[in-house]
């Protein structure tokens, strides 16, 4: 057995069906290896594009998403898309490889050869794993796999060397799968929480995208109904719980009566989350002093911005549905319960947000409910950094879990796209749509091909004011605006129908409704333009 038939093996072994990326000189061994062994290979055409794939299939599906890239360029390529998993916490692996081993740092000039490909990819995982010899090939990818399932979930890198890809494994090949085991609380630590939440008056939730990944959903619905308790989250953590359910304020915690509504919350339970810059409202967000924190990731803990940090707390380090369940139980037993917020005020205050909003932004909102409407409550959203996306990261109702893709943590652009597509492979019976703007849709448009070749019936809203508008906007403000900024666009139709999609333009924002509906129909990869310049939401405003 060779060492690509090994990896190949390996990832067989580990449940893993599904594969991107593109058959680099070097890698091509392993490619055709997991063919051969009934794994899905899908060829992207940009290495970039294969890793925005892979986080959006990790992040839709909870498993592994894996990318195989070949030495230098094509590993290269894939840095935007790994270190947007590594901020989002995606379990992605990078399987690159290297020129071969005796080669390694004596700048003779080889075909891909790159100064450090090792601290590249170092640089935007947990950690990369150097291969010696093919049979050590095993033991790596199980440690790869045990560190994603039992710790923090994050990308890692595993680079083998060409020639390593083609030697024999010098000894009989074994793997033992790695096993997801939850990380457990410490007991005298669960019995503080326990105590402190029932000490409470009127608690409140905070649940990140660490509350999403170990599927604590209904955990938080159990603890958020026991305790009569608001349960906001972070952009990553929105569908945790449905937002139409009457406990769920979403990602509003910072719009003014949602403020208000926290200043008689007397404690925090705050669950995998960092508090990030974007989730927070630049970290204006006011949550009481006194927390029950919960994360799989200690090192987060010391890692807050100093304008959010509580000042009492309990922390628990541990798996979040684990951790709550372990919670629900001893507080179930407890004699007293918190008050907690009565149901009429939280959708008050939900309702009085959202009507100021939409007197100040009718376009936009109505915008959002529009396309709220035509979806199904399962339907994955995968969403491009243009100003829509602004708009649906806070105020767009999300039903369930794993259904809202963004590249919060990155801020990239061009993830639209290849993440709609990731998303589909991931679930093909979900209604998918991606959210793009003229400008990131350029940066992968090249995947429609992808999307043509494997069938892929996604929905691409594109919505397009010849401009980065984000961008342009803050500028503007700025006064830092040359009047050189407008974008030379292609015609969209065109280009999408060439690619053998279908495509329409609409005349008004008033027509994307029916379009959109149209095209979920039929059935078919659609894109559908929107000639619209839509106002910045308010917290960027």
């Amino acid at each position: 057995m060779t060492g690509a038939e090994a990896v190949a093996e390996c990832l067989k072994a580990q449940g893993i069906e599904l594969i991107f990326g593109i058959r680099g000189l070097h890698i091509t061994p392993v490619a055709a290896a997991v063919k051969k062994r009934g794994l899905r290979f899908i060829e992207v055409r940009n290495e970039q594009s294969a890793a925005f794939m892979a986080d959006a299939y990790a992040r839709a599906t909870g498993r592994i998403g894996v990318v195989l890239a070949g030495t230098g360029a094509g590993t290269a390529a894939t840095m935007v898309g790994i270190q947007e998993a590594y901020c989002s916490s995606s379990p992605i692996l990078l399987l690159a490889s290297q020129i071969e081993q005796a080669h390694l740092h004596k700048g003779w000039g080889d075909v891909h050869e790159v100064k450090d490909q090792h601290g590249l990819i170092s640089n935007v995982t947990e950690a990369c794993y150097d291969v010696k010899s093919a049979s050590d090939i095993p033991h790596c990818l199980h440690e790869i796999f045990s560190g994603m399932q039992g710790e923090r979930p994050r990308p890692y890198g595993l680079e083998i060397a060409a020639d390593i890809l083609k030697e024999e494994l010098n000894a009989p090949f074994f793997y033992q799968p790695a096993v997801r085991t939850p990380k457990l609380p410490g007991e005298a630590r669960l019995e503080e929480a326990v105590e402190m939440i029932a000490q409470a008056r009127r608690p409140v939730i905070y649940a990140g995208g660490g509350a999403i990944a170990p599927d604590a959903g209904h955990a938080i619905t159990r603890l958020a109904e026991l305790l009569h308790a608001p349960v906001l989250t972070s952009i990553k953590g929105k569908g945790v719980i449905p937002e139409d359910h009457d406990l769920s304020l979403g990602n509003l915690g910072t719009e003014e009566p949602v403020q208000a509504l926290l200043t008689e919350a007397d404690l925090a339970v705050v669950v995998g989350t960092r508090f990030s810059n974007r989730s927070t409202g630049k970290w204006s967000l006011r949550l009481p002093p006194r927390w029950v924190r919960i994360d799989l990731d200690e090192r987060q803990f010391d890692k807050t911005h100093p304008h959010i940090q509580g000042r009492e707390i309990v922390e628990l380090v541990a798996d979040a549905r684990t951790a709550l369940e372990h919670i629900l139980v001893r507080f179930e037993q407890q004699p007293s319960r918190p008050q907690g917020f009565e149901r009429s005020t939280i959708l008050r205050t939900k309702r009085q947000t959202l009507d100021r909003l939409r007197t100040n932004y009718p376009t936009e909102v109505q915008l959002l409910e529009v396309i709220r409407s035509a979806l199904r409550r399962d339907a994955i959203i995968a969403n491009d950094s243009t100003v829509a996306a602004y708009w649906t990261r806070r105020y767009f109702e999300v039903y369930e879990p794993r259904s809202f893709l963004w590249a919060m943590g990155s801020g990239t652009i061009g993830f639209g796209l290849p993440a709609a597509i990731g998303a589909k492979l991931a679930k093909p019976e979900s209604q998918v749509l991606a959210l793009c703007g003229d400008g990131g849709f350029l940066f992968s448009c090249q995947e429609l091909a992808t999307a043509v070749k494997h069938r892929l019936a996604i929905v691409v809203l594109l919505f397009n004011d010849n401009a980065f508008g984000v961008v342009d906007y803050v500028e503007r403000k700025a006064g830092h605006l040359f009047g050189d900024e407008a974008l030379s666009n292609p015609d969209f139709i065109a280009l999408a129908k060439s690619f053998g999609a279908d495509a329409v333009k609409v005349d008004s924002l008033d027509a994307v409704g029916d379009a959109l509906l149209e095209a979920l129909t039929r059935n078919r990869l659609t894109v559908i333009e929107v000639p619209a310049v839509l106002q910045v939401p308010p917290d960027l405003a």
